[in-house]
């Protein structure tokens, strides 16, 4: 399953309007925004059709998981589904599980879930992390208007901060990249997303840039920006861009049209059955692209030809504007 799935689900005094572009979808927020709400209209309509006094326009086919039925396991349920959006409401506890991970990445569904703790199994984007808003009443309709709105699209805040160190989650070939592109700062690998808060809590002295993919991060971004958020007397910048190998392709330097075409909209390129995150997809597709070529890309061991300074100066221009004046100031 791939692509990006519009729904308009409408009752008489409320109508959720959204689009899904990825494999995972949470949606955070305080109790009484809509989200029970919002799967209990999917629910009713799903069971009962215009019976229920909604309606619901959608692109793909979906399923509403609400509770366990008597006598039935999730997962025999669930694994009926085929090219399905699969709605599970708050308090499944099964959606925390190793068992519900594996689920997700084999069976090419995608998931929305509604759910306000980290899903530490799950590799989910920081930009399909969502809360639901109402923005009252529109000129255009009748009904009051439901919108999800990113929670963590504006990241990062870098302005003043000096970088004296800074975090990469890989020891790959992005910690050589950055070890060579971020000249007179410190580099730090934290060997993973899941350590990049310990080693936050590590370096207590001196400005912190973390670079972490922001296409796997969704389960570790609360934690770590809870953290970052006491520090009184250290600045600590969080940039989550959706991969190292992802600024690469945006750099241009393997210009194609198939390429642009991608990059354009991942999600109609994507397999949900074959990627379970965009960074596994843009890793691929940059080693693919780049076979035969002198920027033949391996994660293991990072080729020196993005190392020429030519080079290192396209991808840096991929990275936001404040750490990029860091960095050049960095190398004067």
């Amino acid at each position: 399953m791939k692509g990006s799935y519009h729904f308009r689900v409408k009752s008489k005094r409320a109508v959720f309007d959204f689009t899904l572009r990825r494999n995972i979808t949470v949606i955070k927020g305080d109790s009484a925004t809509g989200k029970t709400t919002l799967l209990h209209m999917l629910y009713e309509y799903l069971r009962t059709g215009r019976e229920s006094g909604y309606s619901v326009s959608a692109d793909a086919a979906y399923y509403v998981y609400l509770r366990q039925e008597v006598g039935i396991h999730w997962q025999e349920l669930l694994s009926r589904l085929k090219d399905t959006v699969i709605f599970i409401e708050e308090n499944n506890e099964f959606v925390f599980s190793q068992e519900f991970a594996v689920f997700v990445r084999d069976s090419g569904n995608y998931f929305v879930l509604v759910n306000r703790a980290p899903l530490k199994m799950l590799p989910y984007s920081i930009h399909e992390i969502y809360e639901i808003l109402t923005a009252g009443k529109r000129a255009d309709i009748k009904e009051s208007y439901h919108y999800f709105r990113e929670m963590y699209s504006n990241y990062p805040i870098a302005e003043n901060n000096q970088i004296a160190c800074a975090i990469t989650e890989d020891s790959n070939a992005g910690f050589q990249f950055f070890s060579h592109a971020l000249k007179g700062s410190k580099l730090i690998s934290a060997g993973g997303n899941s350590n990049v808060l310990s080693c936050l809590e590590q370096t207590t002295s001196g400005d912190i840039l973390a670079i972490v993919d922001g296409a796997a991060f969704g389960a570790m971004i609360e934690s770590c920006l809870e953290y970052i958020n006491i520090q009184a007397n250290q600045r600590i910048t969080l940039w989550m861009p959706e991969s190292f190998e992802y600024l690469i392709l945006q750099s241009g330097i393997l210009p194609s049209k198939e390429l642009e075409d991608i990059l354009a909209s991942p999600w109609n390129h994507v397999e949900a059955k074959e990627f379970e995150s965009w960074e596994r997809f843009f890793t691929q597709l940059l080693i693919s692209l780049a076979k035969n070529t002198p920027f033949q890309y391996s994660k293991q061991t990072l080729n020196p030809s993005y190392l020429q300074d030519k080079i290192v100066r396209k991808i840096a221009a991929e990275f936001p504007a404040a750490i990029k004046c860091r960095m050049e100031s960095g190398q004067d």
